[in-house]
């Protein structure tokens, strides 16, 4: 299968993913629908701009996704559920109990599950979702991938105690008070009026000043120490403050800001630009990563940033991509030793379609790439 815009997907190809809308994530279109001009523009119109197709160029390319279908489902029907008894709550001045932990803890350990029966590093990290569906696909896809980056970075490094102390013992625990703080790190933006939420254009500087509020509402909302530990409280508040001080909303800087918020500002960046939302298009992954990796030191822990570029392919299976020399080429498979140096099958000119290991032929060159994330994880 392969992943392309609505707008290049032909009449009668064959849907090759499901296409999920709602609070519910119930599909849209189900995988094996043919494609044609209505079904085209009712996705288009309920915010979708690509999918997935099989055909015969693709055939034999099966990108994994990082979070099954079974797993987004039960984890958006969580997560709807917890932001829904959240805005009761704030609406009544009270704090988020209990009762939302129970069900929010086994979908992270789902999520882990999944994370664990990964064989590769050559994950797809976007869902297929409706524009109405981003809040909700956003925190699962952060908590994803955040977990996928924790996960590797508590086996290699350990994580630091109260202490500064590196520890190894308890790392499921660590991951799952992790994945508790990335499904909720921006509830606070429940406080935020939808009109700046969706604004297509710039913020004025007063809207900028509302949005930079939602950390301290959401550690509001978290407030009660029986049912919320320190540490989740401290990937809500601190999400958006950045390693050299410019972040908010305290300006903290380095090692100021929790490791675990450190890793949350990596996952909830890299998927807020590879994501559609209702007033921005989506971008492609390898601008994600150059993003997270442009970053690394400024807004970005650069250790952090180097263990992403390891993990987190620029050009996963599926993706189209266009050779330095015009051609254009499907990614089949991408190696772990170099994650930008993929498998590719050419699918233009006399010879097509052909396959080109990029890693043996290193005078090929991907167009609008310069080997950055490469260089970081060597």
């Amino acid at each position: 299968m392969r992943l392309l815009p609505i707008s290049r997907a032909p009449d009668r190809a064959r849907l090759a993913r499901d296409i999920l809308t709602g609070r519910d994530a119930l599909p849209l279109l189900r995988a094996g629908v043919t494609l044609d001009a209505r079904y085209r523009a009712a996705l288009q119109k309920a915010g979708v701009h690509a999918l997935y197709i099989d055909d015969e160029w693709s055939d034999g390319i099966l990108p994994q996704p990082l979070v099954s279908d079974e797993t987004r489902a039960e984890a958006t029907r969580a997560v709807a559920s917890a932001y829904d008894e959240a805005r009761h709550t704030l609406a009544a001045g009270q704090t988020l109990g209990k009762a939302a932990t129970d069900t929010l803890t086994q979908v992270v350990e789902q999520i882990l599950r999944d994370i664990e029966q990964c064989a590769t590093t050559a994950l797809v990290l976007s869902d297929l979702s409706c524009a109405d569906a981003y809040t909700f696909q956003h925190s699962i896809d952060v908590t994803a991938l955040g977990l996928l980056i924790g996960h590797r970075m508590f086996s290699v490094y350990g994580w630091r105690d109260y202490r500064g102390v590196r520890q190894h013992a308890r790392r499921d625990e660590r991951l799952s008070r992790l994945g508790m703080g990335l499904l909720l790190h921006d509830i606070g933006k429940l406080a935020i009026p939808r009109e700046i939420l969706s604004k297509p254009g710039k913020l004025s500087q007063a809207e900028w000043e509302i949005m930079k509020t939602h950390p301290r509402t959401g550690v509001e909302l978290l407030r009660d120490s029986s049912a919320w530990c320190p540490l989740v409280q401290a990937i809500v508040l601190r999400h958006h403050e950045r390693w050299d001080g410019s972040g908010y909303p305290d300006g903290k800087s380095g090692e100021q800001i929790h490791e675990m918020a450190r890793i949350a500002a990596i996952a909830d960046v890299y998927d807020a630009i590879t994501s559609e939302r209702p007033y921005a298009p989506a971008r492609p992954p390898h601008e994600g990563v150059r993003a997270i990796m442009s970053g690394a030191g400024t807004q970005f822990d650069p250790t952090i940033a180097a263990v992403f570029a390891r993990l987190v392919a620029p050009f996963p299976p599926g993706l189209e991509l266009r050779l330095a020399d015009g051609r254009r080429a499907l990614v089949v498979s991408v190696p772990e030793e170099q994650l930008d140096r993929p498998l590719v099958r050419v699918i233009d000119g006399p010879d097509a379609p052909y396959e080109v290991a990029l890693l043996r032929e290193p005078e090929i060159r991907i167009a609008g790439w310069d080997g950055q994330a490469a260089t970081a994880a060597a």
